[in-house]
């Protein structure tokens, strides 16, 4: 119970938290758009991952809402939830692939996404630690 009452409740990260969360989330946003840019030249009519595009890109958008919120542990379960299984779908759409969808090879638009998500996942984590560190030493 603890424990989701940590994750809701508001959180002030301090200027080192707050600037690698604002990271993670610009990236957040970056591939939540780059997604619906996607999803709007024609991904949308791919059964199932088309949805998953546009499913992304409006998580994206409320996660990143979850810091401006002043929640920062919901951003970074956020971030981390769309962001890493997002990561390994697109290794699976160009390799084995997704839902009968497969990808032919990473193009520019795929690179952007992963490399934001990547960065925003890495980013977050650092934020995490921060926040953490932050946590005890206010104890």
């Amino acid at each position: 119970m603890h424990a989701m009452r940590r994750l809701l409740e508001p959180a002030r990260p301090d200027p080192v938290a707050l600037g690698l969360l604002a990271l993670a989330a610009v990236c957040v946003l970056v591939a939540g758009a780059q997604h619906a840019r996607l999803f709007h030249r024609g991904y949308a009519e791919v059964e199932i991952v088309g949805l998953l595009f546009l499913m992304n890109a409006i998580g994206s958008t409320g996660v990143v809402l979850a810091l401006i919120l002043d929640r920062a542990w919901l951003f970074v379960l956020g971030a981390l939830s769309i962001c890493v299984p997002s990561l390994v779908s697109i290794a699976i759409s160009h390799t084995s692939g997704f839902f009968g969808f497969r990808e032919g090879g990473y193009d520019a638009d795929a690179l952007v996404i992963v490399v934001a998500e990547v960065a925003a996942v890495v980013l977050a984590l650092l934020g995490a630690a921060a926040l953490s560190a932050t946590a005890r030493a206010d104890r």
